[in-house]
């Protein structure tokens, strides 16, 4: 059975939150990409002082090698997400109570069952930096935009991830 890291749960609570505030029936890859984005952002020791030392401990560590990974190529986080933030649709008709479950769209359904059949053989749980990964080549238009607008070439953030995988993994 797959296992997701309590970093990369983490990260599709910011996604759904993110997809909820654009009043969205689903999570989409460009909600994930914000998810990632705002998890390199925000005050760990905030948001996870309820939890476990020992969970502290494994969330910071993945979203720490997430974050050197994604500052190494996005020089300003905040302006890319809300970047991104602004130019995904907003359904101003959908009321979307703040208890409820959204589910993943099929094109995010995709990107996690590519990164289920590519990582578990590196590591023992997928991790937000294999997401993120998948993402860079999942061609969503919102995220190309988003890096192109920050002047990120798509590519070489996906091959420096890539690389950055192999070294923490070796493989």
């Amino acid at each position: 059975m797959i296992k997701y890291s309590k970093s990369l749960l983490l990260i599709w609570s910011l996604a759904e939150l993110e997809a909820k505030n654009l009043k969205q029936e689903n999570i989409h890859p460009a909600h994930f990409f914000l998810g990632i984005l705002k998890s390199v952002e925000v005050d760990l020791v905030r948001i996870l002082r309820k939890q476990s030392e020992e969970v502290q401990l494994e969330i910071r560590k993945d979203i720490l090698d997430l974050k050197s990974c994604v500052g190494e190529f996005i020089s300003d986080i905040t302006y890319t997400r809300r970047f991104l933030r602004n130019i995904l649709p907003r359904d101003l008709q959908l009321s979307v109570e703040r208890d409820s479950k959204l589910r993943r769209s099929r094109a995010s359904r995709d990107v996690f069952h590519k990164c289920e059949q590519l990582y578990p053989s590196i590591s023992r749980e997928v991790l937000p930096i294999h997401l993120l990964s998948i993402l860079l080549e999942s061609n969503d238009p919102h995220i190309v935009v988003s890096l192109d607008k920050a002047s990120i070439d798509i590519g070489s953030f996906k091959k420096y991830t890539d690389n950055f995988i192999r070294k923490c993994f070796g493989k």
